[in-house]
This record gives C-alpha cells, structure tokens and sequence, in this order.
C-alpha cells in the first residue's frame, strides 16, 4: 500500500492508502478515467469506482468525503498510477 496525499481547494490535505494495480486493473482504471471526463452522466460514478478499485475504503468512508474531495481522490489515484509508469 501506498499513502497518497490528496489536496484541493476549499478542504485540508489528507492521506489515504492505494495499492498497486496488476494490468487488468489499470486498464478498468483508465476505462473508469475516460468515462469519468467524457460521458454525459458525470464524474460522481466513475470516481467512486475508481476508489472502490484500489482502496480498502468501505461506502460508509467514501460517503463521508464531499463530492470534490471524492474527486480529487480520483484524479490522485490516476496520477499516481500512470506516473509511476513513466518514472521507470
């Protein structure tokens, strides 16, 4: 596991743990990603899914996260696993 720390305008930073993806999950991953930016439906969807994915974090803790913390976790989650891809 991983802390990563998650930081966005109008809440404090905080930290919270992801594992590392296999293959299968990064590409879910990136899937979730496009929809997540593209599809007419919105973010909120994709975003906890993402979450959902490569955290231990139940419903009951991502319910108590705003929507912009939500996503922010999202976008730190993807950050991280296509970041570390090009580092190597």
């Amino acid at each position: 596991m991983k802390k990563l720390k998650i930081k966005g305008e109008g809440f404090k930073p905080f930290e919270i743990e992801v594992r590392e993806p296999n293959l299968d999950e990064r590409e879910d991953l990136n899937a979730l990603l496009y929809k997540m930016f593209n599809e007419k439906n919105g973010m909120f969807g994709p975003s906890i899914n993402i979450i959902r994915m490569m955290t231990k974090l139940t419903d009951d803790d991502i319910n108590n996260y705003s929507n912009d913390q939500i996503f922010q976790i999202a976008i730190e989650i993807s950050n991280f696993v296509n970041k570390k891809k090009l580092m190597k």
